[in-house]
């Protein structure tokens, strides 16, 4: 287990050597990664200019590279540059919480002029009280999903992120700096690994305050079809026939896991706001992992919606929990299924306000 940023309980010298370690590789990181785009630049210039002339198939995999680009050049290179600033100046929370604003909104920037990729970005509604902590259970597919969830708190919510990954989400150095400023904890997902992050998340939920919200994916790894046969397959050799039965009618999702959300949950103070976060848009572009049953949807369109309750309203008992954590991930699942036709505006009760600026700084 690893927590970012270093823990406050290490000897002051230790606290200076791994600051100073940290800062020297960012900035090499920021080097290297600024040479490395310039050195891309004239393939990712033609490759943009070719991708509108591509037939659908071709224009669909000229997509991706050109994301990752937007990625590294926006986000990544704001976050390297940023984390270095606000470590030199011993920055707080709140500071954090603003880079990791800006570095979504210039990501998402580069995107729509890139790659023709077009966000709706929903707020909440309504918005979240700032006397309460809010606690997120989101999907968890396609390419991105750490970097979607510490922006959309961080963003779309106005809140400090908290939550656990795999150790590996910290390979990326764009990333891995803004996680110095955020209390990500950190493990290897093996069989002690997942113990210890259960364990986590109950003291989390405990600790979760006004101003935070701690975001979980409770399918635990990112959505493929093979892996959803062999989770609704684990379903029924425990017995759970029932939840395998639901879990088969939602082809655009893993069965959720549910001892990590009750930990949470049943930790959590009772005020406290849950939203379920429903995302599309970046699976797409990863189509070899999704099943027959996934509808084809559109291809340049990110769509992110929002259902919000109480945390003193949902069921403790673990059969009636289940039920409820079901009936959310089929709602979500039915609405998936409904941006696979052609994306128009929202209307009546249904309509969201647009988080048009991702960065409220």
């Amino acid at each position: 287990m690893h927590r970012t940023p270093p823990s406050p309980g290490l000897p002051r010298a230790a606290r200076l050597r791994a600051g100073a370690l940290a800062a020297a590789g960012d900035a090499l990181a920021l080097g290297a990664l600024t040479v490395f785009l310039l050195l891309l630049a004239p393939l990712l210039l033609l490759l943009g200019l070719l991708r509108p002339l591509l037939p659908g198939r071709a224009a669909a995999a000229a997509r991706l590279p050109l994301v990752w680009a937007a990625y590294l050049a926006g986000f990544s290179l704001t976050a390297l540059a940023g984390s270095l600033r606000l470590r030199a100046r011993r920055a707080g929370p709140d500071d954090w919480r603003l880079l990791a604003a800006r570095a979504g909104r210039r990501f998402r920037w580069l995107t729509e002029r890139w790659t023709g990729l077009r966000f709706r970005i929903e707020l909440p509604d309504p918005p979240p009280d700032p006397g309460r902590p809010v606690v997120v259970l989101a999907r968890h597919a396609g390419i991105l999903n750490t970097q979607l969830a510490v922006v959309a708190v961080s963003a779309v919510l106005g809140r400090s992120p908290r939550g656990i990954a795999k150790r590996c989400v910290a390979l990326e150095p764009g990333l891995r700096a803004l996680l110095r400023g955020v209390p990500l904890v950190l493990f290897r997902w093996n069989r002690a690994g997942r113990a210890a992050a259960l364990a986590e998340l109950s003291w989390q939920g405990r600790e979760l305050g006004p101003g935070q919200a701690f975001w979980l994916y409770p399918e635990g790894t990112n959505y493929s079809a093979a892996r959803r046969a062999g989770s609704i397959a684990r379903l029924r050799a425990r017995g759970q026939h029932a939840l395998a039965e639901r879990a088969e009618a939602m082809p655009h999702l893993l069965p959720p896991h549910l001892p990590g959300a009750r930990a949470v949950l049943a930790a959590v103070d009772p005020s406290a706001l849950v939203l379920v976060c429903g995302h599309t848009g970046p699976e797409r572009l990863l189509p070899w992992m999704l099943g027959p049953g996934y509808g084809p949807g559109p291809g340049d369109l990110v769509r992110l919606h929002w259902w919000s309750y109480r945390a003193d309203q949902l069921p403790t008992d673990p059969e009636e929990f289940a039920d409820w954590l079901y009936g959310r991930w089929e709602q979500l699942d039915a609405w998936i299924a409904d941006t696979a036709g052609p994306a128009a505006p929202p209307s009546g009760r249904r309509r969201r306000r647009r988080a048009e600026n991702l960065d409220p700084a």
